[in-house]
């Protein structure tokens, strides 16, 4: 990647000035100042609906925010970058797949600790997702496939307390890592292998 990074107020503008015969110069641009391998990591809530049905919505968001406020430093202290914490998930950005795992695995045992002793209405559990690939890295957000994947395994796939990602980040993770195989599933056209990491 060269030059400065692309906010999102240019990247825009630069997409709404390519035509046909300005495509190849307009790519070109925005792959030189955004495109780079990253591995994306969201974590979403477990059981949102049903825990604001059974306590209400401002018990779980008083909870969630909570968490929130050890788990972001916590990913940032590894080395990732907050792209957004909307409603009830985290999406962010690292550089090494190696390092998207481990995070991952340290916001679960840290959401463990937190949870052990406290009644239902106070606890919180989160699903999350992994992948890696090409992405847009722009200076306030992020694009690309990996970032569809990755929600789709942490907000749709995951099960609570799990942590799935894709056979893509199992083989960059390297050593020190567990994963056991989930599954096949077809998620935008393209077949992945799911796999969970094991604690």
């Amino acid at each position: 990647m060269t030059g400065r990074r692309l906010a999102s107020r240019e990247f825009f503008r630069l997409l709404k000035r390519r035509t046909r015969a300005s495509a190849a110069r307009v790519d070109r641009e925005i792959q030189d100042r955004a495109q780079r391998e990253a591995a994306i990591l969201v974590c979403d809530a477990s059981g949102f609906t049903r825990r604001t049905h059974d306590y209400g919505i401002l018990q779980f968001l008083a909870v969630m925010t909570r968490c929130y406020g050890f788990l972001v430093p916590l990913l940032r202290r590894a080395g990732g970058t907050l792209v957004s914490a909307r409603a009830d998930n985290i999406l962010a950005v690292f550089d090494g797949v190696a390092e998207a795992v481990r995070t991952a695995a340290a916001m679960q045992r840290r959401l463990r600790r937190y949870n052990r002793g406290r009644p239902a209405p106070e606890r919180f559990h989160a699903c999350i997702g992994i992948d890696v690939g090409p992405v847009l890295r722009l200076a306030d957000d992020v694009y690309g496939a990996p970032v569809n994947i990755a929600s789709k395994l942490g907000e749709d796939l995951a099960a609570r307390d799990e942590i799935l990602v894709t056979g893509e980040v199992m083989r960059r993770a390297g050593a020190g890592f567990r994963f056991a195989y989930v599954r096949s599933t077809e998620l935008g056209g393209r077949t992945f292998e799911l796999h969970r990491l094991r604690r």
